[in-house]
């Protein structure tokens, strides 16, 4: 009888955080059609994506070049960011080879993980992270950049769990494409001004 109950309680307990998490996506979902501030957008993915997955530190790098810049963290990730250098490229770092082959990477323990630097251990170890997970930021199957986030405790992140981080970084890729075509029509609808200006001066 008791594990019974138990079984109903946890289950009970797993529908309400997928509730939670559904609504969360609906949220960001709705923040992303209708906000003309990329940066509110992506703040708000990173906290809700820690708070859902139950980590402090979370953060999104955005490609530029072949360098990572730092776009948005929680506060807990500030510090860290700030001291952080990635070599990008596929079995380079450990982001590096998330965003080289476009797929998620996890480590249970990042202190055990072969394709991070003794230096960014260092980093990592400073900071008190253990568990790390990454997944990258794709607009039609080109990288943008890096969803990342570090727990304090060694741990091994579900399937479940890389599939909704996944979905926080295709809205935050949707975001991001939103305000690059925005910047682009508006950048076209200068051009067509100024050439309509410079046609009016010729007639």
């Amino acid at each position: 009888m008791n594990d019974k109950r138990k079984t109903k309680k946890q289950l009970l307990e797993d529908l309400q955080l997928e509730r939670e998490r559904s609504l969360a996506l609906q949220e960001v979902s709705k923040r992303v059609a209708a906000a003309h501030d990329t940066d509110e957008v992506l703040d708000l993915i990173v906290n809700e994506a820690a708070r859902l997955l139950g980590v402090d530190a979370c953060f999104i790098r955005l490609l530029e070049g072949d360098h990572l810049t730092a776009s948005v963290a929680t506060e807990a990730a500030v510090e860290y960011l700030a001291e952080l250098n990635t070599t990008v490229g596929e079995g380079m770092s450990f982001t590096g080879h998330v965003l080289a082959t476009k797929r998620p990477r996890t480590a249970e323990e990042v202190q055990d993980d072969d394709l991070i630097s003794p230096e960014a251990k260092k980093d990592q170890k400073k900071h008190g992270f253990h568990g790390t997970l990454a997944v990258p930021l794709l607009a039609n199957d080109l990288a943008l950049g890096v969803l990342t986030l570090f727990d304090t405790r060694v741990r091994q992140f579900t399937e479940e769990e890389i599939s909704l981080l996944t979905a926080f970084a295709d809205q935050a890729s949707l975001a991001l494409e939103k305000a690059r075509l925005l910047n682009d029509a508006e950048r076209e609808k200068e051009r067509s001004e100024a050439l309509y200006r410079v046609s009016n001066l010729l007639a």
